[in-house]
């Protein structure tokens, strides 16, 4: 196990609040969650945003990427339970590894488009990983202006923090990791998380990485909550806030 980088938010009153806690997608960092954070801590939250394992400025990933290490990294680093725990694509998996090994670690989870085993061309992906980081690191205003082209609806300096994460993680270790193909039952993990969970789905058509049969399986494993579309590309606390923090508000009053 390893004891992850993160960085926190403060809810800005001296008395307890409770305790929210943000897990990545691959190849991101804690960066992603700028604005998130923010707004959770106006919210009344406690906000920690971990780096997981060879990602930002956590340990290195020369081993441990597969989502069960992964999900021991963020038990040892966060340690007591969580109030709302909340993980987008890699991060939503990790988050359900956790609550389905320690059922009583989280009491609130939001998944927020977790990719689908067969929904994902893996290689092309573990490809895309290889040159991205490389080119972070030998032409990084290139790609960053490439990335505020192909996403339009990202927020102003949101393609330089991309550019900043892509730089910051192990490519070809992670690259590695992920180029066999998928090693999780994603129905499997969302029928054993047995709290309250809110799954939110990006559009297929913008993006999303659950589609097809893989989409309509997760969408019925949802034991105990509720599922949410938003219309945007698979990062929906970059492409869509305002109707992502809406959505929880209205979860979390219910």
């Amino acid at each position: 196990m390893a004891r992850l980088n993160t960085r926190s938010w403060d809810a800005g009153a001296p008395e307890p609040h409770p305790l929210a806690v943000l897990v990545h997608g691959l190849t991101s960092s804690s960066r992603t969650w700028w604005r998130v954070g923010p707004a959770l801590g106006e919210r009344g939250f406690r906000v920690l945003a971990v780096d997981l394992r060879g990602h930002g400025a956590s340990p290195r990933a020369e081993a441990g990427l597969a989502i069960g290490h992964l999900a021991d990294d963020l038990a040892e680093t966060v340690g007591g339970p969580v109030d709302l725990l909340i993980g987008h694509s890699l991060g939503a998996l990790v988050a359900l590894e956790l609550v389905g090994r320690h059922p009583r670690s989280a009491r609130r989870l939001v998944v927020e488009d977790p990719p689908g085993a067969s929904s994902v061309d893996w290689a092309g992906v573990a490809a895309g990983i290889e040159d991205d980081t490389a080119r972070a690191v030998t032409d990084p205003e290139g790609l960053r202006r490439d990335l505020a082209a192909a996403n339009p609806a990202w927020p102003p300096g949101e393609a330089g923090r991309r550019v900043a994460d892509l730089a910051d993680c192990d490519g070809r270790a992670i690259a590695d990791a992920v180029r066999p193909g998928a090693a999780f039952d994603l129905p499997a993990l969302l029928t054993a998380a047995r709290l309250p969970t809110l799954l939110l789905l990006a559009e297929e058509a913008l993006g999303s990485l659950l589609t097809g049969p893989d989409r309509k399986a997760a969408v019925e494993a949802v034991a105990d909550g509720a599922t949410r579309v938003l219309p945007a590309g698979h990062s929906l606390h970059r492409e869509a806030l305002d109707a992502w923090l809406a959505v929880l508000d209205s979860w979390l009053i219910r």
